[in-house]
């Protein structure tokens, strides 16, 4: 390719002119990915999602050991050493700020559903040093409460009474009811 003396060049984008740059946020949160935990991880069909939406998915899934993508649904089995040891995309880390091309070491308890950074170097940038050591990314699949499937069952039975439609079918039938139950007193009591 001839040098375009009126062309300028990216500093942030690779010397391949022809390469568009990745995307550099999660398809799933629109977070933009980082190096805690919004880093970007690669499956098998080549999709990148943050550690955070990933693992978010592991802890409701009934299939621990593998993640499915949730744009072509394709399987990844996980590494032994679990979700955080999923390949980095090395080509959004890239486009990362210098600073954030270090990527933390992240430990998931899936048990417990929280992702925790292992230990912050104090070297570190004084912005990493503010994130969160851990996160919460939900309950696991089948433990959704303290009291595991009764307690989702009360929160679903909660939410329909507190629908429009339901609200107004309870107050008609309270007045059904009552007007059923004041034409019965009355006739109960000239019976009498």
């Amino acid at each position: 390719m001839e040098s375009d003396p009126n062309h300028l060049r990216d500093p942030y984008k690779p010397v391949e002119d022809n390469v568009d740059p990745p995307d550099l946020e999660c398809a799933i949160c629109f977070c933009q990915f980082n190096n805690v935990f919004n880093t970007p991880k690669v499956l098998q069909c080549k999709h990148t999602f943050c550690l955070e939406c990933l693992a978010r998915m592991n802890v409701k899934s009934t299939q621990p050991d593998t993640i499915q993508c949730p744009l072509c649904r394709a399987y990844t089995p996980l590494p032994d050493l679990g979700l955080p040891k999923l390949a980095n995309d090395s080509t959004v880390l890239s486009y990362l700020p210098a600073a954030m091309q270090h990527v933390y070491s992240i430990r998931f308890n899936r048990n417990k559903g929280k992702l925790q950074v292992k230990r912050v170097p104090s070297s570190a940038p004084a912005l990493t040093q503010t994130v969160s050591q851990s996160l919460d990314v939900g309950n696991p699949a089948g433990l959704e409460g303290p009291h595991g499937d009764g307690a989702r069952e009360r929160s679903l039975l909660i939410t329909i009474l507190r629908t429009p439609l339901c609200k107004a079918f309870i107050m008609s039938l309270v007045a059904i009811l009552t007007v059923i139950l004041t034409i019965t007193i009355i006739i109960t009591n000239k019976k009498n």
